[in-house]
């Protein structure tokens, strides 16, 4: 079974529920695989060629749903008309046999032929995406900087003891990405007391914000975005990141991958969530 959601940029969703609308056998153009573009260059000497570049294009795709009911024909006509209207984006999620990803772009084309006013309604819908791939629906949020566990202190009185939470004090998380891709991330840090120049690490990469924080201050690393931004209470700051700080590399590899932070001072004070979208290639 396939069932499709639309949810336009203004929050307002539109279902192809698979009861009163229905997904035909080649109603999802678009869904299976990527386009792949290769460049290469004949070898001046040898036989064959060489590669130059390898990059995925842009992403359009197509959803085909037909209306089951007849009688709902004018009804159904005027509300699918006006939520998908013109100059909207959208995310769409796709539930196909119980496997769940979604794409987000804006409406490139739409139709709804007129010619038969009796017949059932078809509908056409097709997203442009920017950003290729397929993306899990699930962010994957974790907490670098939360609390572990139980630590118990024993007391010289029998049979009493006190429970403690403990912080992660090693500061890492592994991240695991088992999409088709590499992903990206984005870091949201949340100060607790006051944190002076906090850094996010990966490997040997970070980006190290030469900032203090105070209790309640966030700042937010956003990788997913072209350029990335850096933003503290919803404040542009990226000016205050360090001439050493790597955006290129803050990737998240296909496999296990480390991410970390510190800061000069109080980085017992910051929670560190981590959040990402696994991405593939198709359904």
């Amino acid at each position: 079974m396939v069932t499709v959601k639309f949810v336009r940029d203004d929050g307002k969703e539109f279902l192809i529920d698979n009861v009163t609308w229905k997904i035909p056998s080649d109603g999802l153009v678009g869904f299976d695989s990527v386009p792949h573009e290769i460049k290469t260059q004949a070898n001046a000497q040898m036989d064959g060629s060489k590669t130059q570049s390898k990059r995925v294009a842009e992403k359009d795709r197509t959803v085909t749903a037909v209306l089951v009911n007849r009688n709902l024909n004018s009804t159904m006509r005027e509300i699918v008309q006006r939520f998908f209207g013109v100059k909207r984006d959208f995310k769409v999620y796709v539930n196909y046999n119980g496997n769940e990803k979604y794409c987000e772009g804006s409406l490139y084309d739409f139709s709804m032929p007129t010619e038969n006013i009796y017949g059932f309604i078809t509908m056409e819908v097709t997203i442009l995406s920017p950003q290729p791939y397929l993306l899990s629906v699930d962010e994957f949020g974790k907490n670098i900087g939360g609390l572990e566990g139980g630590l118990e202190f024993d007391f010289e009185i029998p049979e009493t003891g006190i429970e403690f939470d403990r912080f992660a004090f090693a500061q890492e998380v592994d991240i695991s990405n088992d999409g088709d891709v590499e992903t990206f991330m984005r870091a949201v840090m949340i100060a607790k007391g006051e944190v002076v120049n906090p850094t996010l690490k990966k490997g040997d990469y970070f980006i190290r914000i030469l900032d203090t924080m105070q209790d309640g201050d966030v700042i937010e690393i956003d990788f997913v975005k072209t350029p990335p931004t850096v933003k503290k209470n919803g404040v542009n700051i990226i000016g205050k990141t360090t001439r050493d700080s790597n955006f290129k590399d803050m990737v998240l590899s296909i496999g296990t991958n480390t991410i970390g932070y510190e800061a000069d001072t109080g980085d017992t004070a910051l929670d560190v969530y981590i959040y990402y979208n696994k991405r593939y290639g198709g359904m």
